[in-house]
């Protein structure tokens, strides 16, 4: 499972995620394609589903900027290292690392959808776990008028 954790005053507190109607709908029918797809692992199909059903659903139109929706464009940075990215949440179609884009069903993308700046959030990776704060939502469609309906 992925943990989201966000880091405030000294302790760890549980955060709740948020998704738009819009990536709730996609991403459910996405999920629902790629289940039969042999070279798909179902392993990331199942995070983001359970991802999903745990996560505050709200109109396109009001989700603030700061949240990582689809198709945003973050500055991460790797705790306990100095390592920082900037990375667009893609769709598996869309997503090119050396041209940094990342999959929504990868750990960290999966780990980023729905968490806002500021957020810490954790996930699996094959030497055990990694966090990463979520430094600045650089750019969301919804707050540039896309993705909307």
């Amino acid at each position: 499972m992925i943990d989201m954790i966000s880091k405030g005053k000294g302790n760890q507190e549980i955060v709740t995620l948020t998704v738009t109607e819009v990536d709730y709908m996609r991403l459910t029918n996405l999920i629902q394609t790629l289940r039969g797809n042999k070279s798909v692992d179902k392993i990331y199909l199942d995070y983001l589903e359970l991802e999903l059903q745990k996560a505050s659903k709200v109109d396109s139109k009001l989700i603030t900027p700061d949240f990582v929706t689809m198709n945003s464009i973050v500055h991460i940075s790797f705790l306990g290292t100095n390592k920082t990215m900037e990375l667009r949440l893609a769709y598996p179609r869309n997503a090119n690392f050396s041209e940094g884009s990342i999959s929504i069903l990868s750990p960290l993308g999966c780990a980023l959808l729905g968490y806002k700046s500021g957020d810490v959030v954790s996930f699996k990776v094959p030497k055990g776990e990694q966090q990463v704060k979520i430094e600045k939502v650089i750019y969301q469609p919804e707050a540039n008028g896309e993705d909307l309906v």
